[in-house]
């Protein structure tokens, strides 16, 4: 009778673990990653009563079994379910990361400060040092590192840092390629300007900064073999502050930009006056004082260094030099408005040189610079500080160069000699001239003649006149110059009347402007009547390139030259070492010329079609994500995307052998197989990571309380053959009574 109550005591033991496997498996049905356990239970020692006999031939008897008498159970093992998956729990967040299995069950490697141990629950953080880990204990999760290179290096596992100092940017990139796309339309307004259409090109050096190209387009209207033909120019490079960065010690725009098919295109806009320098001509002259002597005379002083007035008197011959470092005032006379006032045989000129202390330099000894000598050699200095390009002069230079071919007009006695100006050489010479008006004569309008011609004609003195030319009212063959029947014109009308091209490293020397004018940009300054002055800043004419429109369909057929549809911007020119730029090839094989309402679409961009080349600034670390393999990746605010290392995973021969020491984490043990240091990648067998899902737990409630009922009754039946025999061993006691 002992023997059942023992057997029962086992056997209420034996159930009591398995309600407490039951019950920890329910309190941890919510637990990420958590795996079931299920337990066996086996049998204890019997006791044997009588042992098996075998069979006797001799006799005839058979055998008899052995009489073993049960003693109770014992708890055999406890079994996690390793290999079963849990429910998926979307979360959205970038570092809750699900190991979804193919073949194989694998494990999160993390190191708890002592050693590796493993774990399935996927839901880490990057802490404040940087480091990803678990949030439910902060250990560090482990991977691989990045090299030098940015390629995965699968050695020992170490704490993925992904957020240290040197993750935090990323690497700027310079602009290599650019676009010109959209449309010219003839009758927008800004094609047909001095400052032409402006077309602004956004690109970054290696260090990250940005600038900013400008460009402007022209339309020429010339028609070369069926096409319409514009220019594109570059008229300034700016940094991010808008100061241009082009100066007069370095390149011009002609060099980054040149493909002498430009026009004078006016970027007086791009340049500011300083601020307090008044008139920029007046400024020039680095005074804003006309000194009136003791005679009642008036001068305004113009000042030039040494070196300027060397180089101006080089071409003359003469081996006297003034030493570099002096400067060396020029005394104009000033009339009644204000007005130089240089006299045709100079006279009344004088010169001063003073060292760097202002102290004035004794210069007798130079004949060839002293004012007063006869010979006329300050003709020079003055010629250089007030040369003039006029409208007369400009024709003579075309006829000279044979840009003006000659013709006849009229016949027998009333037939002459002229040179023929082309609408596009009027248009030309309008645009450069007539801006330049004196104030308060009035800028004559361009005249519409469609029957008109306008000639040059040259006397027997070599003195030229222009005129415009019209059939008579009969047709006849002979022409009427209309300028004889008081018609007037402003190229006709203003021969004398042009700029002054003053030199740009005067002009920044003196500061004129807040930022420094390119070195081939040519500064035209008007000083007139009534104390007007005026000035402009244009582009060379090496500056730019031609765009050749198919006049069938509008679009581009080659740009420059026969057969090209890219340009280069030549930054590479900018600098010969430390140059932070690198050329910017820009295609303009989309752009088309088409009547859109007058409206222009075209546009810059930088990079390619495909994106390439775009150039990029510094970029700060704005978002973190993994991939399926377990590759982390950083992405950046100016759209780099970099690798910042690699979640590794172990796996196991026997994962349920697998020791849980709590906290959602696993021990290797002599049964379950040994960490190798390394792991392996997760997608090797085909399976992956899932970024934004947490792995549940797997255990199933459906079983737990079916189990748990069979648990009950088994426990319940054991108590029962406790009180039974109780019972019994009362009836054999009561025997006695």
């Amino acid at each position: 009778m002992m023997r059942a109550l023992y057997s029962s005591v086992s056997g209420l033991r034996t159930h009591q673990t398995k309600m407490d496997v039951i019950g920890n498996n329910i309190a941890n049905v919510n637990t990420v990653g958590f795996k079931s356990s299920r337990t066996t239970f086996s049998t204890m020692m019997y006791q044997t009563t009588s042992y098996a006999s075998g069979a006797n031939a001799a006799t005839g008897k058979g055998g008899v079994n052995a009489k073993q008498i049960g003693l109770g159970t014992s708890f055999a093992s406890t079994a996690i379910d390793i290999d079963t998956g849990g429910a998926s729990e979307s979360t959205g967040k970038a570092f809750d990361l699900k190991l979804s299995d193919t073949n194989s069950t694998s494990f999160y490697i993390v190191n708890n400060g002592t050693e590796n141990v493993f774990t399935r629950a996927g839901a880490f953080y990057v802490d404040g040092a940087g480091n990803l880990c678990m949030e439910s204990t902060g250990y560090t999760v482990m991977g691989w590192q990045v090299d030098a290179n940015g390629n995965i290096r699968k050695d020992t596992v170490s704490p993925l840092k992904i957020m240290d100092a040197g993750n935090q940017t990323s690497q700027p990139e310079y602009t290599t390629k650019a676009r010109c796309t959209g449309i010219l339309d003839d009758n927008n307004s800004n094609v047909n300007s001095n400052e032409g259409y402006r077309l602004n090109l956004n690109f970054f050096d290696n260090l990250g900064y940005s600038y900013t190209a400008l460009f402007a387009a022209q339309l020429t209207g010339e028609e070369e073999g069926g096409h319409n033909v514009y220019t594109v120019n570059l008229t300034d490079i700016q940094d991010a502050n808008g100061k241009s960065i082009l100066t007069a010690d370095g390149k011009g725009l002609g060099d980054l930009f040149g493909g002498g098919q430009g026009s004078n295109v006016y970027i007086t806009d791009n340049y500011k006056v300083a601020n307090g320098m008044g008139n920029a001509l007046t400024k020039l002259a680095n005074t804003d004082t006309i000194e009136t002597g003791e005679n009642g005379d008036r001068t305004r002083t113009f000042h030039f260094t040494s070196d300027q007035v060397n180089q101006w008197f080089a071409p003359n011959g003469k081996t006297d030099r003034l030493p570099s470092g002096l400067r060396v005032d020029l005394k104009v006379p000033v009339d009644e408005q204000g007005n130089n006032a240089i006299p045709d045989d100079l006279s009344g000129l004088d010169l001063e040189v003073y060292d760097s202390n202002g102290t004035k330099v004794d210069i007798s000894s130079l004949n060839w610079i002293n004012a007063g000598e006869a010979d006329g050699d300050t003709k020079p200095v003055a010629e250089n500080a007030f040369k003039t390009t006029t409208v007369k002069g400009k024709l003579k230079e075309m006829i000279d160069n044979g840009v003006l071919k000659a013709t006849t007009i009229g016949e027998g006695a009333d037939a002459e000699t002229v040179y023929k100006l082309e609408t596009t050489t009027i248009k030309e010479l309008y645009d450069e001239f007539q801006p330049k008006a004196p104030s308060g004569d009035g800028a004559d309008p361009v005249p519409e003649r469609v029957n008109g011609d306008m000639y040059v004609r040259v006397d027997e003195n070599g003195e030229i006149t222009l005129d415009w030319v019209t059939e008579n009212a009969e047709g006849d063959a002979f022409k009427t110059w209309l300028t004889d029947a008081g018609y007037t014109d402003y190229l006709s009308d203003h021969l004398e009347d042009g700029y002054v091209i003053l030199p740009t490293d005067q002009v920044n020397d003196l500061g004129i402007f807040t930022t420094d004018i390119p070195k081939d940009a040519e500064v035209r300054y008007t000083y007139g009547k009534n104390g007007a002055w005026s000035y402009e800043i244009v582009t060379p004419g090496a500056d730019g390139y031609k765009l050749y429109f198919n006049t069938a369909d509008g679009s581009l057929d080659y740009i420059g030259s026969t057969g090209k549809m890219t340009q280069t911007l030549r930054l590479s020119e900018i600098a010969t070492e430390g140059n932070p730029f690198s050329d910017i090839e820009i295609d303009f094989s989309t752009i088309k010329n088409l009547g859109n309402g007058a409206t222009n679409t075209a546009a810059m961009s930088n990079g390619d079609g495909k994106g390439d080349g775009k150039g990029k600034k510094v970029g700060t670390l704005i978002g973190l994500s993994v991939d399926q393999s377990g590759k982390i990746y950083g992405s950046y605010s100016n759209g780099n995307t970099t690798l910042l290392g690699q979640i590794a995973v172990a796996r196991f021969a026997n994962a349920s052998g697998l020791e849980s020491i709590g906290s959602n984490c696993y021990r290797t043990t002599m049964n379950s197989g040994e960490f190798d240091g390394i792991g392996v990648e997760m997608d090797s067998d085909g399976s992956s990571i899932d970024s934004g899902t947490l792995e549940m737990s797997n255990v199933d409630l459906a079983t737990e309380f079916t189990t748990m009922i069979t648990t009950q009754r088994g426990y319940q039946a054991n108590s029962r053959v406790i009180s039974t025999s109780d019972s019994i061993l009362e009836e054999l006691v009561n025997l006695k009574r």
